[in-house]
């Protein structure tokens, strides 16, 4: 989504971009090739306000506070600027329009819910169901188990719990969630480090646990781009981080 406060693409413009995902780090280095000014807004508590080290013209703030109608972008760490355009790179809502429930699956927050283990509703499954809602993780590998899982399931193959044990199991994550101050639409994001869930609809579908070879270099995939985001495309060498096999 883009907020344009000048009609024109941001040449040697002031722009401020909200988000600290993929989107928002690739998106701001190119642009900052053009423009005179970039400024990135991140609402994480762990954000460093600075300048960034290899960039003459990316600075990196708290949350915005507020933007006036003359363009100017207040941030939380106390500092201003104004604003030629705005971009916001903060991710993306789930909706599902088309789909009638009679309320007994809704979007809340950006919560798809209930639904046990991120996939099926309890009172309608296994005749609905929901493929590729977490977020992170290797994605089309979890979308391929989940396919398996939900095939298995329509086809009388597998059992799936009760409706109430499924139900009970939506709420219990929901309450170890409020308990451990996780917000609501982050329901559906799964933890990068850890692969719980892909082991557990494994286990489901009775296959073996994914290998860990393939944890491991995405585990270190993950900590090239945390400890070295600019150039980690050219530099990480997908080589050096697969074990050798014999």
């Amino acid at each position: 989504m883009v907020t344009k406060l000048n009609l024109e693409w941001p040449i040697f413009k002031v722009v401020v971009m909200i988000g600290s995902g993929p989107s928002a780090f690739d998106i701001s280095r190119e642009i900052a090739t053009v423009a005179k000014e970039v400024h990135l807004s991140s609402r994480s508590p762990n954000v460093k306000v600075s300048k960034l080290d290899k960039h003459h013209n990316i600075w990196q703030h708290s949350e915005i506070v507020r933007v006036t109608e003359d363009g100017t972008v207040a941030f939380q760490d106390g500092s201003s600027v104004h604003a030629d355009t705005i971009f916001h790179c903060t991710g993306y809502k789930y909706n599902f329009p088309f789909l009638e429930t009679k309320g007994i699956v809704s979007v809340e927050d950006n919560r798809v819910g209930p639904l046990y283990k991120h996939v099926f509703p309890p009172k309608l499954a296994p005749s609905l169901s929901f493929v590729g809602i977490p977020d992170r993780g290797v994605s089309f590998l979890l979308m391929e188990l989940q396919s398996k899982w939900i095939a298995g399931a329509l086809s009388g193959k597998l059992q799936l719990p009760s409706e109430e044990e499924m139900l009970a199991d939506v709420k219990e994550n929901y309450q170890q969630m409020e308990e451990s101050g996780i917000p609501k639409h982050h329901t559906h994001f799964l933890e990068a480090f850890k692969f719980e869930y892909q082991d557990w609809i494994s286990a489901q579908v009775g296959l073996p646990p994914p290998d860990e070879r393939l944890k491991e270099v995405f585990r270190q995939m993950i900590m090239y781009v945390i400890l070295n985001k600019d150039g980690f495309r050219d530099e990480w060498d997908i080589e050096s981080l697969t074990p050798a096999t014999t």
